[in-house]
């Protein structure tokens, strides 16, 4: 498994880049980050609860905190805090 050696908002809060120690280099949209939330409040607890998010083009990125060694959790400007970000799922949604 890869690990994030740096991670930074760029672009007013509108990209995420993290790099990863294996040299790949993610760069993901607030947008795509908001509306693919791992949190149950997007997924639900199934696949028949899954909603989907729209009507977030200009979202941004305020502040992100590290959870463990294992995650970071982001706070959008649209008040949405919930889900965790693992170092795989970043990798998923780069790919």
């Amino acid at each position: 498994m890869a690990w994030p050696t740096d991670i930074t908002v760029t672009e007013k809060g509108r990209i995420l880049e993290v790099v990863f120690d294996d040299g790949e280099i993610a760069r993901l949209t607030a947008e795509r980050l908001r509306v693919e939330s791992p949190s149950a409040e997007v997924r639900g607890h199934s696949p028949s609860q899954r909603k989907i998010v729209t009507g977030k083009e200009n979202v941004a990125i305020v502040d992100i905190q590290p959870i463990g060694n294992y995650a970071i959790k982001i706070v959008f400007d649209d008040g949405h805090n919930t889900g965790l970000y693992s170092w795989d799922y970043l990798r998923k949604l780069a790919t």
